[in-house]
């Protein structure tokens, strides 16, 4: 099977750079929200430009033409957290070729999905480790800060559907990657976010204790950081931190005790503070 476009023509796509869009319900529409993108496609570009072309190309790419499509796609990640990130983890999802939303704890189809089709993310995972190296060089953190969060999700599939102990804890070193490249972008959703993830992770493949640290890492930081992101009493986040306050209880009740007794006077974040009055 041929390439569907040339190394020439991937070259320029990407020179169009991240398309900015905003997600609306189920439908996408451009960032000014009044435009609907029909299908995967929006003038004759894809949603998420440029990352569904480099997946098609990446099996015909030679090493120098990868390591170049690397720098190009560098050159449009920002350095600092933007507004709107929609745009940048779309292009990298669409780079493990996952042109739809999913994860194995999204839902039990997606679970069942994925076990299925067994993705090999092994061909992905090389270009962005180029891609990794070149924003190191140009010191571009947010940049840094997406691509560890997007591979420890699919480092997290792989170890639940593989029953893989040491992929596991690949996708932990990676969440906390992203965390560390958050501090130094400022990227405030960052620095509590990948602990809810990775305590997801861990519940879902059965190690408790882990499961317990990362909850009570996820409140601890998300009462530092989240009002400086999030609009005090996001139901989505309350209920986030409501699951991991109520995972934390049920593990018992001295354990439980011995934490609330810790924090309870120390939460300051108005949405975490809702969340805890939430417990049952």
């Amino acid at each position: 099977m041929a390439a569907h476009i040339t190394y020439e023509k991937l070259l320029e796509v990407i020179s169009l750079g991240l398309l900015k869009k905003i997600v609306v319900k189920n439908c996408l529409a451009d960032i000014t929200g009044t435009s609907k993108i029909k299908g995967a496609e929006y003038n004759g570009i894809y949603v998420g430009s440029p990352g569904r072309d480099i997946f098609f190309m990446l099996p015909y790419l030679k090493p120098k033409q990868m390591k170049e499509v690397a720098k190009r796609l560098a050159d449009l990640l920002p350095q600092k957290a933007p507004s709107n990130n929609v745009n940048i983890s779309t292009c990298i999802r669409f780079i493990y070729g996952q042109f739809e939303k999913q994860g194995i704890l999204r839902s039990k189809q997606d679970y069942k999905k994925m076990k299925k089709e067994k993705v090999n993310w092994d061909l992905p995972r090389k270009f962005l480790g180029l891609l990794c190296k070149e924003l190191e060089v140009k010191e571009k953190y947010y940049g840094l800060t997406i691509l560890s969060e997007i591979d420890a999700h699919r480092w997290g599939d792989e170890a639940v559907i593989d029953k893989d102990l040491d992929k596991l804890r690949v996708m932990e070193e990676k969440y906390l990657d992203t965390v560390k490249f958050a501090h130094k972008c400022k990227s405030y959703k960052h620095m509590f976010s990948p602990y809810f993830w990775a305590a997801k992770y861990f519940i879902k493949f059965g190690e408790h204790e882990k499961a317990i640290e990362y909850c009570k890492l996820n409140i601890i930081n998300a009462n530092k950081y989240c009002d400086k992101y999030v609009a005090v009493g996001d139901k989505y986040y309350v209920s986030r931190f409501l699951s991991c306050f109520q995972y934390i209880k049920d593990a018992g009740v001295l354990r439980w005790s011995t934490f609330e007794r810790e924090y309870k006077s120390n939460i300051k974040s108005k949405t975490v503070k809702m969340a805890y009055k939430k417990i049952k």
